[in-house]
């Protein structure tokens, strides 16, 4: 790289770890660890850590005379980390409880499960650095715009206190829907004429409706499609095709729910898995195009030339030892994980199980952690198809599991065994996650650093403190919201409205998959259903390829599979990204107002999770009498309208 290429130049040595970055990053990443995590099990659908940490850092950095461009750098890396480990691990460990094979998530199990994936991810990423940075057909789009954004904070002051008052704002309507009640969280109306069951609903989520507001109006509005197919279509087809699913006695809203928790969850499951091979596929040609060009690339490379400050990364002495300590430990952890005994196999055999899927973690996780690095680099860390890579690992796991108990004589496999492979499989696949998580995540951060000219082994290890932070938070958010709501219809203990479960819509992909390799409780007719409706919509894009109108066949398969209220909220946060950016002119600051509202709401629901698994109760500090629930709807359209015109003053 030239030396006119980076912002700040080679020989010039600005402060990076300083203590005040530190300690700024820890913070940051364990909150946007907390918010990501809700976001994974409530919709699924992770938002962009990088812009918000990078704000709020040179927001507090500017009280500090002495800051500079590449210490707000080093904060948004390490803070990014909490999103990335988020969706390592969220994305995959609650299939464990999905399949009855855990009640809860242990601590220190999902810790280690967390962190050594996401220290490996770090360790795999760095001898792709210097080829990827090279490669002129990778757009990094994220890293491009997060620089170029430190970039203009190096010159003007962008102001923060949006990003604040969002929270607040976000946290008190959290506060007044989930908590105390005065507010409603969502509004449906469901009727029952003879076998049918109609209705309509809306959702006021704060933190979802910001996150609709980032992901923007195409997929927003896409979402919004899957959920009319699955509430206002589906729902009533169904009512209709099996009646005896329409108890005479059931209020028409428990039917609608029902009949969405029995039999349209698996066609949302259906259509994102078609959605996601199809997106990997599309990619195909142009990732191994891209690796094509890498080849020149590392020809031109000298590894052993004199490296300048920008090139610098972590020793490869230390670096090696980081490394085999990650993987010596993960094979402690496999070691107390896994319930081998379980399988009934010999003791060889068993340990063939053991050292195939340790090896098979080491090699297929780097392999998958350099595909996610190319491919967040073509498309970017949203666009990356990640959750097709995951599901590929899963796949290839389990068929190899799968013929080891073949090999043994095992055809039918008994209940213990069923479930002793699924969870193999599901913590093979979260270890992989995480590697492949971090490496698309770290890859854009990389590139950040690369346009700026920071240190490349103080992002490295940057990145691994927010990834110790991240993997430290994680497991209790998970369990706490665990006990209060459920997840994706398991719950914790009898009683409780499984509508209220959150969907983990990722993690229930990944345990349908791992159960319909080992045995064949799955409603394929439902998935199948879902895959056809996915293959209709990719043709249906094609047709609106030559209009201005887009869809993500990813986002209608999202809409099937989440609950009415989850995706009418994201719906409206579309909805007001559509109407304000008619006139776009300040896009960062409307950014920073949703991801204030995404933080500060996640934040207060997992508050307001502490007491109600204390009380075993999610109305335990209700204070809205019987009659109130028209006016907490009125109430809550009016927060909409106040956030819709907050919205539009921040960006026009």
């Amino acid at each position: 790289m030239k030396n006119n290429e980076s912002y700040i130049a080679p020989d010039v040595n600005l402060p990076e770890i300083t203590f005040r970055v530190v300690i700024l990053a820890i913070v940051l990443s364990l909150i946007l660890a907390v918010s990501n995590s809700y976001l994974a099990l409530k919709i699924g659908i992770l938002t962009s850590a990088s812009i918000p940490a990078a704000i709020v850092s040179m927001g507090i950095l500017r009280f500090f005379k002495s800051s500079n461009i590449l210490e707000n750098n080093l904060v948004q890396t390490a803070a990014s980390a909490g999103e990335a480990v988020a969706g390592g691990i969220v994305y995959t460990i609650p299939a464990l409880i999905i399949i009855h094979y855990w009640t809860s998530f242990s601590y220190w199990q999902n810790f280690f499960i967390a962190l050594i994936g996401g220290i490996l991810g770090v360790m795999f990423s760095i001898p792709l650095r210097r080829i990827l940075m090279r490669n002129k057909k990778l757009s990094f789009p994220e890293g491009r715009a997060i620089a170029e954004l430190l970039k203009i904070s190096d010159h003007q002051k962008m102001g923060v206190k949006d990003i604040y008052l969002g929270g607040l704002f976000g946290a008190v309507l959290e506060f007044l829907q989930t908590g105390v009640k005065l507010l409603a969280s969502s509004w449906e109306v469901w009727i029952k004429p003879k076998s049918l069951v109609m209705g309509f609903g809306l959702g006021f989520s704060p933190a979802l409706i910001g996150a609709g507001y980032l992901i923007g109006t195409e997929l927003s509005m896409s979402i919004f499609i899957g959920a009319v197919i699955s509430w206002f279509v589906l729902i009533p087809v169904f009512s209709h095709l099996y009646p005896e699913l329409v108890i005479a006695n059931t209020q028409a809203a428990t039917l609608a729910h029902d009949i969405w928790g029995n039999k349209i969850r698996y066609v949302g499951i259906g259509a994102m898995l078609t959605a996601g091979l199809l997106t990997l596929g599309h990619l195909l040609k142009p990732l191994l195009q891209s690796l094509k060009a890498t080849q020149s690339i590392v020809s031109n490379i000298h590894f052993n030339e004199v490296r300048l400050r920008t090139e610098k990364d972590i020793p490869f002495l230390f670096g090696s030892i980081i490394t085999l300590i990650s993987i010596f430990a993960l094979y402690l952890l496999y070691q107390d994980l896994f319930s081998l005994n379980e399988l009934n196999l010999s003791s060889s055999w068993a340990n063939t199980v053991l050292h195939s899927v340790f090896l098979y973690t080491i090699i297929v996780g780097f392999i998958l952690a350099a595909i996610a690095a190319y491919l967040s680099g073509m498309v970017g860390v949203s666009a990356s198809p990640g959750s097709s890579i995951i599901i590929a690992g899963l796949l290839m796991v389990a068929f190899i599991l799968f013929m080891i108990l073949r090999l043994n004589g095992f055809t039918e496999l008994t209940a213990d065994q069923i479930k002793a492979c699924e969870a193999i499989v599901i913590v093979c696949t979260a270890v992989i996650a995480g590697m492949a998580a971090i490496s698309n995540d770290n890859i854009q951060d990389l590139k950040v650093g690369h346009i700026l000219g920071s240190t490349p082994w103080k992002q490295q290890i940057m990145l691994m403190l927010g990834v110790v932070c991240a993997s430290s938070i994680i497991a209790p958010v998970m369990q706490l919201l665990f006990n209060v709501y459920g997840i994706a219809g398991v719950m914790p203990r009898p009683g409780m409205d499984p509508s209220l479960s959150l969907p983990a819509p990722p993690a229930a992909v990944m345990a349908t998959l791992s159960e319909a390799v080992f045995h064949h409780a799955i409603p394929w007719n439902m998935i199948m259903l879902g895959g056809s409706i996915a293959l209709i919509f990719l043709l249906l894009n094609r047709v609106l390829n030559k209009t201005r109108i887009k869809l993500s066949v990813l986002g209608v398969a999202i809409g099937i599979y989440l609950p009415l209220s989850s995706s009418m909220s994201l719906f409206i946060g579309g909805l007001i990204a559509w109407l304000v950016y008619n006139k776009k002119r300040n896009v960062y600051q409307g950014m920073v107002l949703a991801c204030g509202l995404i933080a500060g709401s996640a934040i207060m629901d997992v508050l307001l999770a502490i007491p109600f698994s204390l009380l075993h109760n999610p109305n335990a500090m209700n204070l809205a009498p019987e009659f109130w629930q028209p006016i907490s709807i009125i109430f809550s359209l009016m927060a909409m309208f106040v956030l819709y015109r907050w919205f539009k003053r921040l960006v026009t």
